[in-house]
Formats: structure tokens, C-alpha cells, sequence
């Protein structure tokens, strides 16, 4: 299963929510899944250094065009990444650092089964409705502030349904647990 984590990639993150993203990786890499992340730093990157403590797989969808432009337009890490997906250099708006960070998004959502939300900001937020409007499952770790707490609202007030599948949980292992248990059936 391909499970991506979603969070606050810079700014003021909180250390226990920077401690559950690890730990998230740790429990994605122990049970062979892949995990996907959007290739920045902050909560993304901790749940890679996660994964890559046991060994897991890693793939990191970057807003740049290259190695080069991952680094230094974006300001990304490099290390940790057993693949980096970039986006084309074709791309219309490549020199756009606003529409490169949401192609990555969409890109890094198409990629992924699953998706867990880790506090989080706008872009955090982008990632989750993208996910909701395309019928994933989403485990919302609850407890780490961000867009977290305000994700049980917006689902009522969007009054859509899509087929997501959402689950709550403030314990890393038992959501990833319950992210299985959904993938299972259907």
C-alpha cells in the first residue's frame, strides 16, 4: 500500500506532532508499505526519517523541476528519498512556485492509496480535500493542531459525498491499523 503523510512542511510545528509523524513512518516502513510525501521538510520529512530508521521505502513528490530546483527554488531535503518524482519542465507554469507546490499535490494524491493528515496548514488543507474529493482513505491524526481539528466540520459542511473514507485516531500505530483494516474492505 502506498500511504502518503500530509503536514506542515515549514513554520512553527509542535514537537509531539513532529514526534507522531516519525512514528508514523516508523509504522508504515514495519508494516511494508511505501510512504509518500510531498518532498518538503517538517512533518513530511520526520515521517521519512521514520520510515527509513527500518529500512522502509520512500518516495517524495517534489514541487521542483529537478534535484537542483527541489533544493535550492524550493528549499527542500534531499536525503531520505528512495525516489523523487519532479514535475515537467514543460509545465506551463513551471516558473510559478505557487502552481508548482499544487501540481505536486494532485500528483502526490493521484500516487497514493491512503493519506494521513498531521496538523497541517493550507497546503496540508489542499492535500486533504483533494483526497476526500477523490474517494481516498484518510486517517486524521487527531491531538497534533494544524487543519486536524477543523477537518470534521468542513466534511459536514461540503455535504458531498465521494466515497472517502475517513478515520480519527491520536495514536499513530492504531491509525495506521484502522488505514488497513479500510483498505481491506473496498
Amino acid at each position: 500500500m502506498k500511504i502518503a503523510v500530509y503536514g506542515s512542511g515549514e513554520g512553527d510545528v509542535d514537537s509531539l506532532a513532529l514526534e507522531k509523524a516519525r512514528e508514523i513512518g516508523r509504522v508504515i516502513a514495519s508494516r511494508g508499505h511505501k510512504l509518500v510525501t510531498g518532498g518538503c521538510a517538517g512533518i513530511p520529512y520526520e515521517a521519512i526519517k521514520g520510515a527509513k530508521e527500518l529500512n522502509g521505502k520512500t518516495v517524495g513528490f517534489s514541487p521542483g523541476i529537478d534535484l537542483k530546483d527541489h533544493a535550492e527554488r524550493f528549499g527542500c531535503p534531499t536525503e531520505g528519498f528512495d525516489r523523487l518524482v519532479f514535475i515537467p519542465s514543460s509545465y506551463e507554469h513551471a516558473d510559478n512556485k505557487l502552481a508548482c507546490l499544487k501540481y505536486r499535490n494532485l500528483s502526490s494524491v493521484l500516487y497514493a492509496d491512503a493519506a494521513v493528515i498531521i496538523s497541517g496548514r493550507c497546503g496540508t488543507l489542499n492535500e486533504f480535500t483533494l483526497c476526500y474529493d477523490m474517494g481516498k482513505i484518510i486517517g486524521v491524526l487527531k491531538g497534533t493542531g494544524g487543519v486536524t481539528g477543523f477537518i470534521p466540520g468542513l466534511v459536514k459542511a461540503f455535504n458531498k459525498p465521494t466515497g472517502a473514507r475517513i478515520v480519527y485516531e491520536e495514536e499513530p500505530r492504531r491509525l495506521i491499523e484502522k488505514i488497513q483494516e479500510m483498505s481491506k474492505t473496498g
